[in-house]
């Protein structure tokens, strides 16, 4: 169409704005519909006006939640275990659209529609309510082209929008990260009730941090954890939409670092490694420092939960291992003492500090990691009735370890300490039962480390520099 006051259009500017809404649908949603269904769509058609956020969710646990690898051999052998009950009950929360169409069960998952394969994905999670609770999977759903969302101005020519605040509060996470033994009553999971429980829950939703202020806050080179400081991430949740000075990122990192052959495997794992190592922090703290051959050497090693807003580790948390890996040498480089070794079969020393959930069946403890050399029996996760331990550090809180040593004759002064917090998303050997061809090697993440140098003769200990 010409311009210029000759045109037939008097607002050629105007008409063309029109013109580019009408557009939107044919532009940005695939060919085979302009509209987004009355039912669950494809993620990829939200791709069209979202790629940015859809990038995100493609490589997260999130999208592999019904179809990753480990979840589908844990899943297998936990339905084995505990019979049918099983079967619903995990998968509400893995496949939530496979569950709400009738498509679970069987538990082998060969009636899983294809959009239920995608696991917890974005027409799933915009049209649940927050009439379901706590815990569980206890969730409600709307099944509607409506998609529920925190900005109160959005609007979208593919689909109604509804602005809900629930999207940014705990409460929303809960929903799933809260779990309980269908039969026993046991605590599985508790998450949310962490966070709940923890300074960072003010009961104030003006200085509360949400779960979505650290986990959907993270972006490359900004963990988000409570131990930095908050950063927005302005930008545009769709392609046509207004520039606005935080937009929500949908990557759902946290403390698993098994991402094999699945999109953006390495920059997520990077990102997991500085979650990591922005939740904890470790301090040496020597008490009787040796002044000679055959004293008496103490210490303490304090780890601090600095940036998680639930305990460290949480979720499956008889599964995680966080533990303390400490070594002391003389000026020679002679080992005095070690603590905390990794073994040929991937178990850890045992004699190390470890900090996680340890469970029991009756009077019988369950053995949920290999020990030093060898690995370990098949372990009974869901039989489990009780928790025997709980060593988690909680959030803002310590827990410390005391060591001890004789200065061995021929030590040469000045002694050095030097600690690690390592962290292992399982056990070695529970990827060993899944995977009994030695295929999945778990990788050892460092969390926090430090050096402390003590013990000179007729000295105070001093600090490395």
């Amino acid at each position: 169409m010409p311009a210029g006051p000759s045109s037939r259009c008097p607002f050629p500017a105007l008409f063309l704005a029109v013109l580019a809404v009408l557009s939107l649908p044919v532009l940005f949603s695939p060919p085979a519909s302009a509209a987004l269904d009355n039912d669950f769509n494809d993620p990829k058609r939200c791709a069209a006006c979202h790629p940015d956020i859809f990038s995100q969710w493609e490589g997260s646990l999130h999208a592999q939640a019904a179809e990753d690898g480990v979840f589908r051999k844990f899943y297998e052998m936990v339905v084995e275990e505990t019979g049918p009950v099983a079967v619903a009950f995990c998968m509400k929360c893995h496949s939530p659209v496979g569950v709400l169409r009738g498509e679970v069960p069987p538990a082998t998952g060969e009636k899983l529609s294809p959009v239920a394969l995608k696991g917890v994905f974005c027409d799933f999670c915009h049209t649940v309510t927050p009439r379901g609770g706590i815990g569980n999977g206890a969730f409600e759903t709307t099944f509607s082209a409506t998609k529920r969302g925190p900005f109160d101005t959005a609007v979208s020519p593919a689909h109604a929008t509804k602005t809900d605040g629930f999207y940014q509060r705990s409460e929303f996470c809960g929903m799933c990260h809260n779990v309980t033994h269908p039969l026993s009553g046991r605590p599985i999971e508790r998450t949310y009730e962490e966070w709940k429980e923890s300074p960072y829950n003010t009961g104030d939703p003006a200085t509360a941090t949400q779960c979505q202020d650290c986990h959907m806050r993270q972006t490359m080179g900004n963990p988000g954890t409570g131990a930095v400081e908050k950063r927005d991430n302005p930008g545009k949740a769709a392609v046509m939409g207004p520039m606005r000075p935080h937009i929500w990122t949908h990557y759902f990192v946290g403390g698993n670092a098994l991402y094999p052959d699945r999109p953006n495997a390495v920059r997520r794992r990077e990102m997991v490694e500085d979650r990591l190592r922005q939740a904890a922090k470790l301090e040496i703290l020597p008490e009787d420092a040796p002044k000679g051959v055959g004293d008496l050497a103490t210490f303490r090693v304090r780890v601090h939960n600095v940036g998680a807003g639930h305990k460290l580790p949480t979720g499956l948390s008889e599964v995680r291992e966080i533990w303390l890996d400490v070594t002391v040498t003389d000026a020679k480089g002679k080992v005095l003492l070690r603590s905390g070794e990794i073994g040929e079969g991937g178990g850890i020393d045992p004699t190390s500090a470890i900090f996680k959930t340890f469970l029991g069946i009756g009077k019988t403890n369950v053995k949920l990691s290999c020990c030093f050399f060898a690995i370990g029996e098949r372990n009974k996760i869901l039989s489990a009735e009780r928790i025997t331990r709980d060593r988690r550090i909680l959030p803002k809180g310590y827990d410390e370890e005391k060591y001890a040593f004789r200065v061995p004759e021929g030590a040469a002064f000045p002694i050095t300490v030097a600690a690690k917090l390592n962290y292992r998303s399982m056990s070695q050997a529970f990827a060993t039962i899944f995977y009994p061809d030695g295929s999945l090697t778990v990788p050892v993440l460092l969390m926090a480390e430090g050096a402390r140098m003590f013990g000179r003769p007729a000295e105070k200990a001093a600090a490395t520099p």
